[in-house]
C-alpha cells in the first residue's frame, strides 16, 4: 500500500506559505516576513486550496496540519 501523499504542482513560495501556516503565521505576519502585501499572501492562500482541490476554512486548516512539506523546508 502506498502511503505517501498525493503530489500537488506548487510552486516553491506556495510551499514557503504552507511552512509559515505550519507554524501559526497569521497573513499578516507572514506578509510582514515576506515584504509583501496581505493581498499577495490570500492570493497564494486561494492557489493552495484551488491547487489542493479543498474549500471553506475548515478544509484548508485540515489540509495545512496534515500536509508533510518536502525535508528540505521543514524546520
Amino acid at each position: 500500500m502506498n502511503t505517501d501523499q498525493p503530489t500537488w504542482d506548487f510552486t516553491s513560495r506556495e510551499l514557503q506559505i504552507i511552512s509559515y501556516i505550519q507554524r501559526g503565521n497569521s497573513t499578516k505576519e507572514i506578509a510582514d516576513q515576506l515584504s509583501v502585501s496581505e493581498y499577495t499572501i490570500k492570493r497564494h492562500r486561494q492557489n493552495i486550496s484551488k491547487k489542493a482541490d479543498v474549500s471553506g476554512k475548515t478544509s484548508f486548516r485540515r489540509f495545512i496540519k496534515n500536509y508533510r512539506l518536502p525535508p528540505q523546508l521543514e524546520k
